[in-house]
């Protein structure tokens, strides 16, 4: 046995409560390492006093499944029920020759069940001490079924635009403002309705002076630019009314230069009551010769870090994060940059949010692995670059079908089944590469890449103006003025947008956590639930290739987009850059 392979940890995405009495519970493994698992767990008060000579622990023992395989690991889980909300266990593992006890401590050879536990000691067993409720994460049933489309304000739509620029103006730069306003958005809402989507993510609109509007100057206005505090509570009914959720950005790791609390610190220095709001190095507060002597996002002279446990800036932000859920009934607030916000403030933020609106969304913007910060007291989810970052490799040609299998069964393991389809996936947004311009202005590659998206859990996201074919490079390129000129519009595209939305509102296997991964060159897998199973199939080559396919995908379905039957035998024929995307018959 590689017991070095070997790892669980309690209370972590190896063992967490899905609901008041469901546990999952997972181990890793070295691959096809043990003959098999089976995890002995009971409640650690419950004990058979029957026998005064040999007391008896009440516990199960139950056999454990491989659910995940990749070509290092094996992933071993369960789904175990308590009554009293509390569990101590342990695995029982078997290598073929010898049995042994994992435990917290140790791992013990073990001959016979006796040896399993001693007279009310478990004390080598991993703990689950209580399920409470107000740990649950509580999300709102509604996100799950959420389509998101993320929109930059000034460059989506302007009603009545006072900017005297061309609108689409190539190239575009960051300091230009082209116009695009709140009363824009509500025009172009029954489009938005008729794609299909169900949520709108808007970039900061408060007042700053920047095009972008990541630089704060009052967290309590809308820009001027984009309207009225009148115009927002108008988008937001209008919206409510489609069906449509509305999410916030909140940019509580900075401020900008101009806001009031910083301009009080550049006047008046140690001597001003908001001197720690921020992080603030040394006085004068300034840019000197040896750089900020203040601690600011990216080294950004505009843009000084708050200080969030700050009474000050604490008590302004949390009424910000409420302010905007009272006033204009928004549905959700997305963290920028929330991983170098405190943990402590996020759970301030989150508890400030809900006791105003018990659904509100609390969606995260970080880049790593999400953990520590996915526990149900802070995020509901988070913008899912961990599961972006191999999708673009892949698609990109930059790693292999096998590496990207992996990658993604890694992904998916170390991810916990009751955050999982609370996350925002993304292809790309305000921050990346449009992913037509990544693929290579190829839109045969960009269907895949969503494809794959819509069929993974979690909520899919587009990007403003993705769903007509838009391109751009990097910041600001990424940024350019949508495209409403129908005949500058890809509408192949579009319609393969709408389809795959309508597609993942009608069947439920989308939603699935798994992908049912088959070996082959082309990247095949399956989604599975009760009542429907998906079978994808994409060639991310670029010549047309005939594929062997497993006996288990034998039988009849339907093509999801033509309607037409399928016959699944032998082998598959697929175009460059083709797919298919079929439901199986009953």
């Amino acid at each position: 046995m590689n017991k070095f392979a070997l790892l669980h940890r309690p209370k972590s995405e190896y063992a967490y409560a899905v609901d008041s009495k469901k546990l999952h519970i997972l181990i890793r493994t070295a691959k096809n390492d043990l003959k098999n698992i089976d995890i002995i767990y009971g409640d650690p008060f419950s004990w058979d006093f029957k026998n005064p000579k040999k007391l008896s622990w009440n516990h199960h023992i139950e056999h454990m499944e491989i659910r995940y395989q990749t070509s290092m690991f094996d992933y071993y889980f369960i789904e175990i029920e308590t009554t009293q909300k509390r569990v101590k266990y342990a695995f029982i593992l078997h290598d073929g020759q010898d049995i042994y006890l994992y435990g917290t401590r140790h791992l013990t050879p073990i001959h016979d069940e006796s040896e399993l536990y001693r007279q009310y000691d478990l004390s080598d067993y991993f703990n689950f001490p209580f399920i409470h409720e107000s740990d649950d994460f509580n999300t709102p049933k509604w996100v799950e079924g959420t389509v998101w489309y993320q929109i930059f304000p000034d460059r989506f739509y302007g009603h009545e635009s006072s900017s005297k620029l061309t609108w689409g103006k190539l190239p575009v730069k960051n300091d230009e403002l082209y116009g695009g306003n709140i009363k824009g958005v509500i025009e172009k809402l029954p489009y938005l309705h008729d794609l299909g989507v169900t949520g709108i993510y808007f970039t900061p609109l408060f007042e700053a002076p920047s095009a972008h509007k990541y630089d704060t100057t009052d967290y309590y206005k809308i820009d001027p630019q984009f309207g009225t505090l009148e115009d927002m509570k108008s988008l937001v009914l209008h919206a409510h009314k489609l069906n449509i959720k509305v999410m916030l950005d909140g940019v509580f790791n900075h401020a900008g230069y101009e806001h009031k609390f910083f301009q009080d610190v550049l006047k008046n220095n140690e001597n001003s009551i908001y001197k720690n709001s921020f992080y603030i190095d040394k006085f004068p507060v300034g840019d000197t010769r040896d750089g900020l002597n203040y601690k600011a996002f990216a080294f950004a002279k505009n843009m000084p870090k708050w200080r969030t446990e700050d009474p000050h800036a604490e008590a302004y932000l949390l009424g910000c994060v409420k302010y905007w859920i009272e006033t204009c009934d928004i549905d959700g607030w997305r963290l920028d940059v929330s991983n170098e916000v405190s943990h402590q403030f996020l759970r301030k933020v989150k508890e400030a949010a809900r006791s105003v609106k018990k659904d509100v969304y609390i969606l995260g913007e970080n880049l790593d692995d999400s953990t520590p910060w996915l526990q149900g007291d802070q995020m509901d989810g988070v913008m899912n670059y961990d599961l972006a970052y191999p999708t673009w490799a892949y698609f990109q040609h930059r790693i292999s079908n096998e590496e990207f299998r992996d990658t993604v069964i890694k992904y998916l393991a170390k991810t916990q089944k009751n955050v999982i389809n609370h996350h925002f996936n993304l292809v790309g947004c305000h921050d990346t590469i449009r992913i037509k311009t990544r693929l290579d202005e190829d839109i045969r590659r960009v269907k895949l890449i969503n494809l794959f998206m819509f069929t993974s859990a979690g909520t899919p996201n587009i990007y403003y103006g993705d769903e007509v074919g838009m391109s751009g490079q990097n910041d600001p390129d990424n940024r350019r003025c949508m495209l409403w000129n129908e005949k500058e519009q890809d509408l192949d595209f579009k319609s393969f947008m709408k389809t795959l939305i309508k597609l993942r509102a009608t069947y439920d296997a989308f939603l699935s956590p798994d992908y049912g991964f088959i070996d082959s060159e082309a990247l095949i897998y399956t989604k599975a639930s009760k009542e429907h199973k998906i079978l994808v199939m994409m060639n991310n080559q670029d010549e047309t290739k005939t594929f062997d396919l497993s006996k288990s995908l034998f039988g009849t379905y339907i093509n999801l987009f033509t309607q037409e039957k399928v016959l699944i035998h032998d082998k598959i024929t697929l175009e460059a850059y083709g797919y298919k995307l079929l439901l199986k018959e009953v």
